[in-house]
């Protein structure tokens, strides 16, 4: 970001107009947009008339980039359940309600929820990042607490994960006698919760043109849309008010990359300790890339 600040400072006499260069915060956890807009950003420093990211992966060689047009990256919506049981002794199961049994077959129950309910057609994904219950071998625990990461391209995908993880869990509940006072608690956390994030078509066009005109177009590359979410779509308002665009900045050594491709094993990603970035020409490719769409946008 400093660099294409520098970069634009250094070619003012190619444009005109505001340029806001945006710290965005929190965008793993899915709130710093939300945070941001809450706090007034647009009031403060006026509403853009676009909006563009980049975010860097282990899926290009450094020096290539690759966009998406329309539907990006999927919907993200953060669930805790807590499946609540009766404790008591491992010896006698029979005198309480398993949480850690019927966890399990809620943890098996959700598999099919995208399998079984979800539109074939329409890309889903539920999945359990966290699990705690317990604190000794023969102890019965009176629950567990459960994290779980849902994503979705379509309301209606969404909508039927949501009541299906609520149905799965009332329905362990239910099989395994628990009191209604011991019902399960499912909760949505739609602070840490994100819509599906989309680059508007028309600038899509005109960023990947002039991602062309100044990368070349052997290093710029359609991508397809994924499962991973991106709060930065946020910033564009409900509705789409403000098209946005974010493509993707390849960060890995090309010949690493290259060896990698060749032998099946993609390189370890960005959310793993093994993330392996080179500086240069990432860094450049970047830059280079950002100010030169910066400045196409800002000469009309």
């Amino acid at each position: 970001m400093i660099g294409t600040g520098r970069a634009l400072a250094a070619l003012r006499s190619q444009w005109h107009g505001t340029v806001m260069l945006v710290g965005q915060p929190s965008e793993e956890t899915l709130d710093g947009a939300k945070a941001m807009l809450a706090g007034h950003l647009y009031e403060h420093f006026g509403t853009p008339d676009f909006g563009v990211a980049l975010h860097d992966t282990n899926l290009l060689a450094a020096g290539a980039v690759s966009l998406t047009s329309g539907p990006a990256w999927a919907s993200a919506t953060s669930v805790d359940v807590i499946v609540r049981g009766v404790g008591g002794h491992g010896s006698r199961p029979d005198f309480g309600k398993d949480p850690i049994v019927m966890s399990a077959a809620f943890i098996m129950q959700l598999q099919t929820i995208v399998s079984r309910r979800v539109d074939p057609r329409d890309p889903a994904v539920v999945t359990v990042g966290d699990i705690h219950g317990g604190t000794k071998r023969n102890i019965i625990p009176d629950e567990v607490k459960m994290e779980l990461s849902t994503r979705a391209f379509s309301a209606e995908a969404r909508q039927i994960i949501l009541d299906g993880i609520r149905r799965s869990a009332q329905g362990v509940a239910l099989s395994a006698g628990v009191p209604d006072d011991r019902a399960p608690i499912v909760n949505v956390l739609e602070d840490e919760s994100t819509p599906v994030t989309y680059n508007d078509p028309s600038l899509s066009a005109r960023v990947k043109a002039t991602l062309v005109k100044a990368l070349g177009p052997q290093d710029v590359f359609d991508e397809p849309p994924v499962m991973g979410s991106e709060d930065f779509g946020v910033l564009g308002l409900d509705g789409h008010k403000i098209p946005t665009v974010i493509f993707w900045l390849g960060a890995m050594d090309p010949a690493k990359f290259a060896a990698a491709k060749a032998a099946g094993n993609p390189l370890p990603g960005a959310h793993t300790s093994r993330f392996e970035p080179l500086p240069e020409p990432t860094l450049r490719t970047g830059i280079t890339a950002m100010a030169s769409v910066a400045i196409a946008l800002l000469q009309n």
